[in-house]
């Protein structure tokens, strides 16, 4: 016959709260871990055709226009690094956002928790949780207009390198031809 466990022998349940707190710690680590990972592979990318042009462009001997050519593959590689980085970096700043969106919200959800547990009368419930759907609407619509804004944002600034580097080739090519 097994014996029952006495309540000091039995773990206790968290709190909700305490849950919360461990999945976010948990989603935080997911996302830094996630983006070192992204970040390693990109600087071995980058390393790796940089050391690519580095060999072509020994191989090539004396040859002006390979030297040429390959001034222009550096060139255009250079500007994607550039690109990729400040992509890199926007996702960073976006996934912290994110997270402190998602931060907020569940603060606010335990808030009216509470004053749900609270409340004295049906109406008085009815009226909190009014509050918090109108609340939870509103920082829905700003927050969308938020991430937007942010992807917007890191989409112009990768762009720039890459608008950049066509504007230069298009100038040298145009001259080449007057």
């Amino acid at each position: 016959m097994a014996n029952a466990k006495t309540t000091s022998e039995t773990s206790e349940v968290p709190g909700v709260d305490e849950v919360i707190e461990t999945g976010f710690r948990v989603s935080e680590d997911v996302v830094k871990c996630n983006t070192d990972a992204t970040r390693k592979g990109f600087e071995t990318m980058v390393t790796m055709g940089r050391d690519a042009f580095d060999t072509a462009e020994r191989a090539g001997g004396d040859d002006t226009v390979l030297g040429q050519i390959n001034d222009i593959r550096r060139a255009n590689f250079e500007a994607m690094v550039e690109a990729g980085a400040t992509f890199m970096k926007g996702v960073e700043g976006f996934n912290g956002c994110v997270l402190e969106i998602a931060r907020r919200r569940v603060a606010e959800g335990a808030e009216t928790r509470k004053a749900l547990a609270g409340a004295k009368s049906f109406g008085e419930a009815v009226e909190i949780q009014q509050g918090y759907v109108r609340k939870t609407l509103d920082h829905a619509i700003q927050d969308s207009m938020d991430m937007t804004n942010a992807w917007l944002r890191i989409a112009t600034e990768c762009g720039q390198p890459l608008g950049q580097r066509f504007t230069d080739a298009w100038s040298r090519a145009v001259r080449q031809t007057a």
